[in-house]
């Protein structure tokens, strides 16, 4: 039965301290110095209570043990990280956001000693010096984390407010989608202006990935035994099994992302694209590649140049000894903030808009339909083909001018020169 003792006496409190005594799980005795809010026992009774409603937690089996409480977010971290099964560069941004955001505010600190109230003052903090949705994956590895460290009962509650938590604060309206889709004829516009620049690589890219809503990374991962540009009654395909990324200093290919491999029809013009792209370099391995043949890796750096200028423009670049001239190219009107991921957004907003079945749209888009609809719908070769007619259809009409919209906006100007 819980009971206390008389431990020691503190001089600056003038007090005598008590520690509670109850019974574990596992029968023997534990001891608690120390309440929820880490002051100590003064009193014979206060450390009684407290042992007492411990030993009800373990006859409820609600039991978490303080003692466990004591890890630190640091150590915690790194058991956790060691504990979960994602992809090697999902587990690479954790660590960043762990390393950079979470650990120096909080890995010294004990999991059980962290307040709802002082880590959304930080939270506060953090939004106001890093990007919206940085911060939302920060706080949202922070969230799980200590969802694993409740489930492991290291404390009973997570301190980190969920998105949709009642906590007191300013109204804030939920925020109207900011997507930025494109038409048919933007994607060709952007594809052109690829093709001048970059050559024939970058405007099939482009094209593919609005014409079949794949990922850059799965398009990275694409073979050349994976394209099936014939059509024998079946429509040509292409085969996305796996995504290419680079991953510790090396190209590594891993499954195509929540294992949505699969396989997707085409419509007739970007058969012959890809076929005139494979004729172009017969020994490549891979559909897409570099700029000189080599593994196509899309960092930050295509995002912030080649993607960029393709969208925005790029202003020309007269004549210089060993650099030679680079003609200005105009930007596309109507999707500046265009990201790559937006040609995959586009992609299905044309599918909805054709009336395509939901179960065909969204396996196309490597999705799984949940419930009741996910068990009895299922894609049919009619509906395959359907959505290649209509692919090929919207890819006729992007073909015809729009003479009563500018498409293209002026030439960006150089840079000034920098003074000495």
């Amino acid at each position: 039965m819980a009971h206390a003792e008389k431990r020691t006496y503190d001089k600056r409190a003038r007090k005598w301290r008590y520690r509670g005594r109850y019974k574990l799980p596992n029968g023997r005795w534990g001891s608690v110095s120390r309440d929820d809010n880490g002051q100590p026992f003064y009193t014979e009774r206060a450390a009684e209570d407290y042992a007492h409603g411990l030993e009800v937690d373990v006859r409820r089996k609600q039991f978490i043990n303080p003692r466990d409480g004591r890890i630190t977010v640091g150590e915690w971290a790194e058991k956790w990280l060691s504990s979960i099964d994602v992809g090697p560069l999902s587990e690479k941004e954790y660590r960043l956001r762990l390393r950079n955001q979470i650990l120096p505010e909080w890995g010294s600190v004990a999991v059980g000693d962290l307040s709802p109230t002082a880590i959304a003052a930080w939270e506060k903090q953090l939004r106001r010096r890093i990007s919206k949705n940085y911060a939302d994956g920060v706080m949202s590895v922070f969230r799980t984390m200590l969802d694993d460290a409740v489930t492991e009962k290291i404390r009973s509650d997570n301190p980190v407010a969920t998105r949709k938590s009642g906590r007191r604060g300013k109204y804030k309206p939920k925020p109207k989608d900011e997507k930025v889709i494109a038409t048919p004829r933007q994607v060709l516009l952007i594809a052109r202006n690829g093709l001048q620049m970059y050559g024939l690589n970058e405007y099939a890219l482009v094209l593919t990935s609005a014409y079949t809503g794949l990922r850059i990374g799965e398009l990275a991962g694409v073979h050349r035994s994976q394209l099936e540009l014939s059509d024998s009654g079946r429509g040509a395909r292409i085969r996305a099994e796996q995504q290419s990324q680079y991953v510790d200093g090396e190209f590594t290919e891993i499954p195509a992302k929540y294992d949505s491999g699969r396989g997707l029809i085409i419509p007739p013009f970007l058969a012959a694209l890809l076929k005139q792209l494979l004729d172009s370099r017969p020994t490549s391995e891979w559909v897409f590649t570099a700029p000189k043949g080599g593994r196509l890796l899309r960092s930050g750096d295509w995002y912030s140049g080649p993607w960029r200028f393709m969208v925005e423009g790029r202003p020309e670049r007269p004549a210089k000894p060993r650099v030679g001239y680079r003609p200005g190219v105009r930007p596309v009107l109507g999707v500046q903030g265009l990201v790559p991921h937006g040609l995959r957004h586009s992609h299905k907003v044309w599918l909805d808009e054709d009336g395509h079945p939901r179960v065909a749209v969204e396996e196309r888009m490597g999705h799984a339909l949940q419930g009741v609809e996910g068990t009895y719908s299922h894609t049919t070769l009619p509906m395959e083909l359907k959505i290649a007619e209509t692919l090929q259809s919207r890819w006729e009409q992007s073909l015809k001018p729009v003479l009563d919209w500018r498409e293209f906006g002026p030439v960006p100007l150089p840079d000034p020169p920098v003074a000495n």
